[in-house]
């Protein structure tokens, strides 16, 4: 069944006078939109502040406290700026900051003065745990960009209690993606607290030829939610956007060594036989990794017997839609040099063109991974990545080959230009290819001062359907600011558009998603004491079959939005949902939706407390109709943090809808506890169970990091299934232990 509504004449309203306003808001905006078509850029980066990095002959201790001479004779830059709350302000806590190296390393020390070291937060030892948006924990972070392209960098996080994160920054972008060799050590003192991070030339990619790296450093103190920063101290600037870095200069006859890391593996498994007689199997394993780096920007990996046994398993999820939920790669191989295959503009998980985890997975279970090979980097301003993975047989499937490739042109200041393109299905012996191409301009400097971004892409699927179209295409104008957001993405997916290691849940449609926020920080009166920044909100998903009617629209808003001096958050949503159903959707066996068409509004209250507090509480309460009845969504969870060493969370989902069919009722439990001793030895432990499965399911893992990059694992999974048999109400259907060591050796 097919809707004849139409787009509202309001969308289009909208956005008219959004562009109106980026337009004319200032008259400076021709001359901009002269100078960047004819020159590619605005303007150019000012090196305000130039940092020197002295050179060493003396080994420093990596044990967060900077008591060696060396550190007291080098250079002392303190000069840190506020961003948040009042931006260029001199900070409430002074910082200083050191840099140094030898042939072989990167020496950065960091010392965080602090009025009150109670005030001092510490809420996690648990390794990559400090996202993006983190504000429990104070931190320091610092970004590396060794190749001066103002484009892609390194970032390294740690806590005052050396609890560590590290990944790969890209404009406003950031994911822990990549986990390098490292050290870093922190220590609380009577004066505040000290950082120390020693950074191998090894692990890093480099143009040996540069004289200068970007570098940029941020301090956040968790308790004021204050942000103070090197440079790039205005609130429309990214931390993560290395065209906000300073410059390190000093730098020189530094050594990557032979660029060969080699990764040995061994594993005993322990394995129990639930459908014969509780039979327990061992078994011992082992396998590769090996590196190269054939340029120190260049790095070759071949991996043999890839083994997964370490990777955390999946949060569980209710699925109260027609379509695929999304679950991200967790598996070190592949999200190594993963970066390089973000493809598109605004496509976020509506259409992933290269989808890892369509290797090594088949219907939820685990397939072998036989061997691999991957080459990622750059040469010269050109990046790129190439992989090509074996696995092996099962009883549900083949062994199979899988080959994905990317390349983009770094052009302009900011801005790139790619292909991509993979080979294989992993659910069919039949060929199935895709290839793409993709434009993303993106300045930091647009109107002088402001983030702006536009892109487009195309991609061609070859498959064994005959007819239809193969095809889909799209584009992203994007102003990502501190007052105003705004963005509109269009998408087209063909109705014959089938890649096989895409993740794509929805194909045959066009999708238009306008998104416009408005985030005062109000300054004066009693609000502004209590409130550090609104977020009003306007979000629009709508899906139109490829004649033009709408099949599905999703009209976000939240008229109250905002988050507290003390770093608090209340939201509440309206949401209007249409959704036109060609075929019977069944949400469970009892409740049965009729093809046709159904509209609905829901309701959503949101409390988070502060993450920086012991204990912390989230409630989501979302009510209202739902297709031809109404549903209640209560997601509730409280944790409780001590110094650290304990973090325990405990969280449940309770789904109540009513509905002429007849009652629905589903419950999902979750049970978090990270236990350590310190940041290199944790034992961490996940259960869920969920009434979908009716499975109930334990993930422990002890992990003990014995020197940078060796580490030893010991990890337990049961999982069991809930019966109605009084005499035994779950049954175990899953026991395996696994006791991994993982080693690294680099001449």
């Amino acid at each position: 069944m097919k809707s004849n509504f139409k787009i509202p004449g309001w969308f289009f309203l909208c956005g008219i006078y959004v562009l109106k306003y980026l337009i004319m808001k200032k008259l400076k905006f021709i001359p901009i939109l002269i100078s960047i078509i004819l020159t590619g850029s605005y303007s150019i980066y000012s090196a305000d502040i130039v940092l020197k990095a002295a050179k060493v002959s003396e080994t420093v201790k990596i044990d967060g406290v900077l008591d060696e001479k060396i550190w007291s004779d080098s250079e002392v830059f303190s000069g840190f700026k506020m961003v948040e709350p009042e931006t260029g302000l001199e900070p409430s806590e002074k910082t200083e900051l050191r840099v140094l190296y030898d042939q072989s390393n990167m020496y950065i020390g960091v010392r965080c003065f602090s009025n009150n070291i109670g005030d001092i937060s510490v809420n996690t030892l648990k390794h990559d745990q400090h996202s993006r948006r983190s504000r429990g924990d104070d931190l320091i972070k610092i970004l590396i960009d060794p190749f001066l392209d103002k484009r892609n960098a390194y970032v390294f996080f740690v806590n005052p209690k050396g609890a560590r994160t590290d990944g790969l920054a890209s404009g406003e972008h950031y994911s822990t993606n990549w986990d390098g060799i490292w050290d870093a050590s922190a220590r609380i003192d009577k004066e505040g607290w000290n950082v120390e991070i020693k950074i191998p030339f090894k692990t890093l990619s480099f143009n040996s030829g540069l004289k200068e790296w970007g570098i940029n450093v941020e301090r956040y103190i968790a308790k004021k939610m204050e942000t103070i920063r090197l440079s790039g101290i205005s609130k429309d600037s990214f931390f993560f956007n290395p065209a906000e870095a300073s410059y390190l200069n000093g730098i020189n006859n530094i050594k990557q060594g032979l660029g060969i890391t080699f990764k040995p593996y061994m594993t005993l498994v322990s394995s129990k036989d639930t459908e014969n007689g509780g039979k327990r199997e061992w078994k011992i394993d082992g396998g590769f990794d090996l590196y190269k780096s054939f340029t120190p920007n260049l790095t070759g990996v071949f991996t043999y017997n890839t083994d997964f046994a370490e990777t955390e398993v999946d949060e569980r999820k209710i699925n109260l839609t027609r379509f695929s939920l999304f679950y991200p790669e967790k598996r070190s191989f592949f999200l190594e040099g993963s970066e390089i295959f973000t493809f598109g503009s605004g496509l976020y998980r509506t259409f992933v063109p290269f989808f890892s985890r369509k290797i090594g997975i088949f219907d939820e279970e685990f397939v072998p991974v036989n061997y691999g090979m991957k080459v990622y980097g750059k040469i010269g301003k050109t990046n790129l990545g190439l992989l090509n993975v074996r696995t092996g047989s099962t009883d549900s499937v083949n062994g199979k080959s899988f080959i994905a490739g990317r390349i983009y042109q770094n052009i302009f200041d900011q801005s790139k230009v790619g292909l991509i393109f993979t080979k294989g299905d992993p659910e069919s012996e039949n060929p199935n290819s895709l290839l793409g191409i993709d434009f993303n301009y993106s300045s930091s400097k647009f109107l002088k001062n402001k983030n702006f971004s536009a892109g487009g892409w195309w991609v061609y699927n070859w498959n064994t359907i005959e007819e239809g179209k193969h095809y889909g295409y799209g584009f992203k104008i994007d102003y990502p600011n501190d007052l105003w957001d705004a963005a509109i993405t269009y998408s087209y997916f063909g109705d014959s558009l089938e890649p096989g290691l895409s993740y794509l849940p929805r194909n045959n449609v066009q999708v238009i998603r306008p998104m416009i926020m408005f985030k005062p920080r109000p300054k004066n009166g009693f609000i502004g004491k209590l409130i550090r920044q609104f977020y009003l909100e306007f979000f629009g998903s709508i899906y139109l079959d490829l004649d033009g009617n709408v099949i599905s629209s999703r009209i976000f808003t939240a008229p109250v939005n905002f988050r507290t001096e003390g770093g608090d958050h209340f939201e509440f949503n309206i949401i209007h949902e249409k959704e036109v159903l060609e075929e019977v959707f069944e949400l469970s066996d009892d409740v049965v939706f009729a093809p046709g068409s159904y509209d609905f509004t829901r309701y959503r209250m949101m409390i988070n407390s502060a993450s920086h507090r012991k204990i912390d509480l989230s409630i989501r309460y979302t009510f209202g109709n739902f297709y031809s009845g109404k549903l209640g969504e209560l997601d509730i969870g409280t944790s409780f943090k001590y110094k650290g060493n304990i973090n325990f969370n405990i969280g449940a989902l309770f789904l109540r809808g009513d509905f002429p069919q007849g009652r629905y009722r589903k419950n999902l439990f979750r049970i978090k506890g990270d236990f350590f001793l310190n940041p290199d030895i944790g034992l961490m432990s996940f259960i869920q169970y969920d009434d979908d499965s009716r499975e109930l399911g334990a993930n422990i893992r002890l992990k003990w990091r014995i020197s940078p990059g060796n580490i030893i694992y010991l990890v337990y999974n049961k999982n069991w299934e809930r019966s109605w048999d009084p005499a035994s109400r779950f049954n175990t259907i899953m026991d395996r232990g696994i006791f991994k060591i993982q080693l690294s050796w680099r001449p």
